[in-house]
């Protein structure tokens, strides 16, 4: 059965194991846990024995569990973390043995990040410096990361209609801005990657334009997992297989919303908000596609293997090698809402276009 982790949990094992960490107010009263270990954002937590809205490792639940954990070195804590791509190129020795070779340098995952205050606004700064081996046999390549994340407020607190959107419902959201800074020109292309663990049981909501094309990175997904609407893909979060699909660039808006019902008088909707910019080069491909490349947004599924989760991983914008840039700034806002299905539903109508409860 899934286990749920509270803000309670996860303080007292960050306590328990002198790790390193702050917490973010954000609006509504609700806040996040930053972790220096592995950079991850927990939560949000709407009071100190709620339950986290993103996925988080069931080892939180028990002190002997979260120190096996550590003492594993494991990367799986849950959360929003971000990485460095192409991943086949950091990643994977051998594409033609993908799974056999692949490896998570410890340098990108969980790093050596520094947690700092941020100024007097009350953000908070992670920052690194990373040395990547790049494959296949293309040398190391050197990195800085510097992620600054702060509260965001509601983005419908402008409208008419906001006062009786928001009654008996609680928002909480925050931005997270990554930079990626290469010092010294290479040849080698670099992005940050970023990703957000979400619960199974829910429906991800994914805007698009009608052409949209996509590639799968596994295996095709089964008829029925993924429906399709004029203007919008909806796919059934399960971890009863695993899958990764990548959607273009050009076809995607820039907004997914995940809609997960937690019993018959409560919902949560998950908004990730990011920039889809078809100019610039995602270069990530699948495996056995070569030059198989322009997705801007990725979704994982975990058969369970790993845990009950699934995975919004956007891209950022690229630098290094003909991009003519050596460091990119890419913006990445979690707008987050919890309340009566009906009420969320309708939410989920004015920032991603439709209405789960009304469209289930």
């Amino acid at each position: 059965m899934e286990t749920r982790i509270t803000y309670r949990q996860v303080i007292d094992r960050l306590q328990e194991s002198h790790l390193t960490h702050t917490t973010l107010s954000l609006p509504g009263g609700a806040r996040i846990v930053i972790t220096e270990r592995g950079g991850r954002i927990l939560g949000p937590f709407l009071t100190v024995d709620g339950t986290s809205m993103m996925w988080l490792s069931e080892s939180f639940a028990a002190a002997e569990a979260f120190q096996a954990f550590l003492d594993a070195e494991d990367w799986n804590l849950g959360g929003e973390r971000v990485r460095v791509g192409p991943e086949l190129q950091y990643s994977v020795p051998d594409r033609s043995r993908f799974w056999e070779t692949y490896t998570l340098s410890a340098e990108d995952d969980p790093g050596r990040y520094v947690l700092s205050a941020a100024g007097t606004g009350g953000a908070w700064r992670l920052s690194k410096d990373m040395v990547l081996d790049v494959y296949p046999s293309r040398g190391r390549k050197r990195l800085h990361m510097d992620r600054l994340i702060s509260e965001a407020a509601d983005p419908l607190r402008e409208l008419v209609v906001y006062r009786e959107l928001m009654d008996g419902v609680v928002y909480a959201g925050y931005d997270h801005r990554i930079t990626l800074e290469e010092p010294e020109s290479d040849g080698i292309v670099s992005h940050a990657w970023d990703l957000v663990q979400i619960n199974v049981g829910g429906v991800l909501v994914i805007p698009v334009l009608p052409p949209i094309e996509y590639s799968d990175y596994y295996e095709p997904l089964e008829a029925g997992t993924q429906v399709r609407t004029q203007h919008h893909l909806c796919l059934k979060i399960t971890a009863d297989r695993k899958f990764k699909r990548g959607f273009k660039a050009p076809h995607i808006l820039g907004r997914v919303g995940y809609f997960n019902q937690l019993g018959p008088d409560q919902a949560c909707l998950l908004v990730r908000t990011f920039y889809s910019n078809p100019s610039s080069s995602y270069l990530d491909e699948p495996y056995r596609s070569p030059g198989c490349r322009g997705d801007s947004l990725q979704v994982y599924q975990d058969d369970g293997a790993l845990g009950a989760f699934a995975e919004i991983e956007c891209i950022g914008e690229t630098v290094g090698g003909n991009m003519g840039r050596s460091t990119t700034t890419d913006a990445m806002l979690l707008w987050c809402y919890m309340g009566a299905p009906a009420k969320v539903g309708r939410i989920a109508k004015h920032l991603i276009g439709l209405d789960p409860v009304e469209n289930s």
